[in-house]
């Protein structure tokens, strides 16, 4: 039997225990037919195969990111990147340019400034934007998102005068003006007037995530939607081939009555597996559930958005419809009420991989029963991080609590399965700065985790928690042909050059999907 497609001369890191490393692939069609040596995949080398040197480069099983927003990172990627400007001027120049190429009386939307890196050390206005886009209506979000700027023709659209008096609108010192500058809920009357996109529009971009995350070196995600129609495009494009990455969609409860409508001719390609609900917040917005106030507000222990009657009922509402439980519970009361409602529920279930979304504030207790009920753990290294460096974790819930905020090397220790994806776009696409992340962590570094454990989370861990573990995850002969190509091995680098390594290639189903050009066929 001649292979399609033979990877020879590389470094495999199979994250299979029994064969850790090899030299070559050989694939026919969508499987891997032969691991091992360059002399022993050669032998399936054959006038039809294409054989692709890879002068020593690594490939680990393609990066499965298990958190993912695809149609607002879509979205993103058609707005107006304005992170990195470092004047109005500049911020001036990018919107003209914008709007220079956009009809008149489209909105232009756009996201990433910060004053503070500004020369002028002010914020943009209104009229700052008139003088560069005077024929569109627009809005440029901060890149907190917890405030933006209109112009003119998006402040008269939102009729921004109307809540002058309001203290979420910002208004000349001097004329008692609207100055365009919007803050936290007040945000939402200028986004309530712009036009939803057409299914068309929403199709375009989500093509275009796709080409990211592929160029990521992800070869599958776990697909959060919020709405049946979004359910409705990624079928459509499903059936059109449009997908280059494997799919694993999470809807929320509200939407499993809309399961019976829902058609894939390859499940292996794409599947609904998973519902989700919110048992509590985020500890940024002080809405997670602790046991304990959070430090300085004694009357603050944020809240239960289900009570535990309601948590059991959702379980079995997604059990019954035969789809994973996904809880997102992040303060330690919250993982608390999830384990007692799996407690009562999964025990009659064996085989369905329960996951805990978040499980951030957690101690010995809470990792016993997580061990106990074989509940997956679900993280965002990089969110990870923003809870230390930008929440300030050790000043909101002190240093004995925070200590027990995301422990990934005590909960590897205890067998837990963790899995990881980006919460792209909240949070950047790249796994290996993922990695790295979870590797170097700077708070409470005895929970940093090995580069091998890291890449688990993105691998073999990530296959396990969709039960998928039996066909990729690892580079296994009858395995799918999922494959990432690194310019150098994760596992024997320094953990601060990890975020440094460069997806190569990308390989789906045997079929190279980034990048686009040729790659040179060696015997």
């Amino acid at each position: 039997m001649w292979a399609d497609l033979a990877l020879i001369n590389c470094n495999v890191r199979t994250m299979n225990p029994s064969q850790p490393i090899a030299e070559a692939i050989a694939i026919k069609k969508d499987r891997i037919i032969k691991v091992g040596s360059n002399d022993e995949v050669k032998q399936f080398v054959g006038k039809i195969t294409r054989a692709v040197g890879l002068q020593g480069k690594t490939v680990v099983p393609g990066f499965i990111d298990t958190h993912i927003h695809v149609a607002d990172f879509g979205r993103f990627l058609l707005w107006l990147d304005l992170r990195g400007t470092e004047s109005i001027a500049d911020l001036q120049l990018r919107l003209k340019e914008r709007a220079e190429k956009t009809a008149v009386g489209k909105w232009i939307l756009g996201r990433g400034w910060n004053q503070t890196l500004f020369k002028e050390k002010r914020l943009p206005t209104l009229s700052d934007l008139d003088s560069a886009s005077p024929k569109n209506p627009v809005i440029l979000y901060h890149e907190s998102e917890k405030i933006c700027v209109l112009n003119s023709k998006a402040a008269e659209l939102a009729d921004i005068t109307s809540f002058a008096a309001s203290p979420l609108v910002d208004k000349d010192k001097k004329t008692g003006e609207p100055t365009g500058i919007l803050r936290d809920n007040a945000t939402d009357l200028a986004w309530q007037k712009v036009p939803e996109p057409t299914e068309e529009e929403i199709m375009d971009s989500v093509m275009q995530a796709c080409a990211k995350i592929s160029e990521a070196g992800i070869t599958s995600v776990h697909w959060l939607v919020l709405s049946a129609a979004e359910i409705s495009i990624i079928e459509k494009l499903h059936l059109r081939r449009k997908l280059p990455v494997r799919v694993y969609v999470i809807i929320p409860t509200s939407l499993l009555d809309a399961l019976s409508n829902f058609r894939s001719r390859d499940t292996l390609a794409l599947r609904i597996g998973a519902a989700m609900f919110s048992i509590d917040g985020y500890l940024a917005s002080k809405t997670a559930a602790l046991y304990q106030p959070y430090t300085g507000e004694p009357e603050n222990r944020g809240r239960l958005l289900c009570s535990q009657d309601e948590t059991k009922d959702q379980v079995s509402r997604i059990l019954r419809a035969g789809l994973q439980p996904v809880i997102h519970a992040m303060g330690d009361k919250a993982v608390d009420t999830a384990l007692i409602s799996l407690e009562r529920t999964v025990k009659d279930s064996p085989n369905v991989h329960c996951r805990i979304e978040h499980a951030a504030l957690l101690d010995e207790s809470l990792i016993e029963r997580l061990r106990r009920q074989r509940a997956i753990v679900s993280v965002q290294p990089l969110v990870m991080a923003s809870e230390f460096l930008v929440w300030s974790a050790l000043e909101r819930l002190g240093a004995k609590r925070a200590r027990w905020l995301y422990p990934l090397k005590t909960l590897f220790n205890n067998g837990i399965r963790i899995i990881a994806g980006s919460d792209c776009p909240m949070e950047p696409l790249n796994p290996l700065l993922g990695i790295q992340e979870a590797v170097s962590r700077n708070y409470f570094p005895e929970e940093r985790v090995s580069a091998e454990e890291a890449l688990r989370m993105y691998t073999v861990d990530a296959a396990y928690s969709s039960s998928e573990e039996n066909f990729k995850g690892s580079i296994d002969e009858g395995k799918l042909a999922d494959f990432t190509v690194l310019s150098r091995d994760p596992l024997a680098v320094v953990p601060n050059e990890l975020s440094s390594i460069s997806v190569e290639m990308t390989i789906v189903a045997g079929c190279i999907v980034f990048p686009k050009h040729d790659f040179r066929s060696k015997s």
